[in-house]
């Protein structure tokens, strides 16, 4: 129902509102602040910061924001931006975590614009413009999420994270943008009024994602939160096992807490028009519960008594799950294929999707959401310490 739900979204999206050219406003181009937070990131920073002081854009200030890093992280900035004095480094020798870099981030900004991204990506050249035109079309919106695309694509695991952020990013935050209620404005690329984010206490450390609790907060705050498709970024995805499980976990366990904190207020009569993203948060985790039943049921062998195959009842499940990947996926890419052609190499590993890729999403929902939601948030701010891949070359 909900790949449904998302096609039809998606498709709808793509005819009445995909296309935005990056014209000038009708007044000059307003000043925009870049936040960029790093921790241990020295062989990646340069790169981010030549890419971000080369976007098309006139008015330009870009923050890099070091969190007490223990490498050469605030030296490799200063060099990636060769003297250019639109860039400041902010060195702090401890680690207090990313939401108190990005808060330090907006009171420190110039502008009443600012561009939040990670460390690790390459900004498209027009993406600043089209998230500002984007923006300024709704004096009701706070926050205009980007377009990641991942730009490693060499080994399977990362092609199927290809798949990823077509079939399900990128169709859920075109069927959520419809209404004026992205759930996630995330942290790789968002554009956002800096008065809305400090009036809504910008964000908070103890979450395990931070962008998604902000997120709500707008909403709830009574702001739209939209989506650009065409302001691209490139992002490195996890090559290995071991660093997507613990980044499943996170994301898993940050859902949950969002929607411990906040659900009890979505549901409530004036926020009606957020219960579509409530409905959508649940009904993701009875998903994957119901999956879990279904795997342990086929299993265990608990319906021999009523004369129900095991393995045919699996069988059959498996079959209708890649059935709807396969279509939700088709359509995905179909919508998505001027934005990357080469997204479509990566539809021949379309039934290992299902089989492999949602088992891992699905395992990290049940190991870590439902933890999130039981014991909700931190006492204390969460600190990071991510490690980074070089860029392929050619690939950013």
């Amino acid at each position: 129902m909900t790949a449904a739900i998302w096609v039809a979204g998606g498709l709808l999206f793509r005819w009445s509102d995909e296309r935005l050219e990056a014209n000038a406003p009708p007044e000059a181009w307003p000043g925009v602040t870049v936040l960029i937070p790093a921790f241990n990131e020295a062989a990646l920073i340069g790169t981010t910061v030549r890419a971000t002081l080369a976007a098309d854009y006139p008015h330009l200030e870009v923050l890099v924001l070091d969190d007490g890093s223990t490498d050469d992280t605030a030296v490799a900035a200063s060099a990636g931006g060769a003297g250019d004095k639109r860039l400041e480094v902010i060195r702090d020798p401890v680690n207090r975590g990313k939401a108190a870099r990005l808060n330090l981030g907006f009171e420190r900004a110039r502008h009443d614009l600012v561009l939040v991204s990670d460390a690790d990506t390459h900004l498209h050249p027009a993406a600043l413009k089209l998230l500002v035109m984007r923006l300024l079309r709704s004096d009701r919106a706070a926050a205009v999420a980007g377009a990641p695309h991942v730009t490693n694509r060499n080994r399977v695991l990362e092609a199927l994270q290809v798949l990823e952020a077509a079939s399900i990013i990128g169709l859920i935050r075109r069927t959520q943008a419809l209404s004026g209620a992205v759930g996630t404005v995330a942290g790789v690329v968002g554009l956002f009024r800096r008065d809305a984010v400090i009036a809504a206490g910008g964000y908070d450390g103890r979450m395990a994602t931070e962008d998604i609790d902000l997120s709500w907060r707008l909403l709830l705050d009574g702001w739209q939160t939209l989506y650009e498709p065409q302001a691209f970024v490139g992002m490195q995805v996890p090559s290995t096992l071991r660093a997507l499980w613990a980044q499943r976990k996170r994301w898993a366990r940050g859902q949950g807490e969002v929607m411990r904190r906040h659900f009890g207020s979505v549901l409530r009569w004036r926020n009606r028009r957020l219960w579509p993203l409530a409905l959508e948060s649940a009904a993701s985790l009875l998903w994957v519960s119901a999956l879990a039943l279904s795997l342990l049921l086929t299993v265990f062998g608990l319906l021999a008594d009523a004369d129900v195959d095991p393995f045919g009842l699996g069988l059959a499940w498996g079959i209708a799950i890649s059935v709807i990947a396969t279509i939700q996926l088709a359509f995905a890419l179909t919508i998505d294929l001027y934005n990357d052609r080469r997204a479509m190499l990566a539809f021949l590993l379309g039934p290992l999707y299902p089989i492999a890729f949602w088992m891992i999403s699905a395992a990290a929902a049940l190991r870590s959401q439902t933890v999130g939601l039981a014991r909700g948030p931190a006492d204390a701010d969460v600190t990071w310490d991510v490690p980074r891949e070089p860029l392929d070359d050619g690939e950013a």
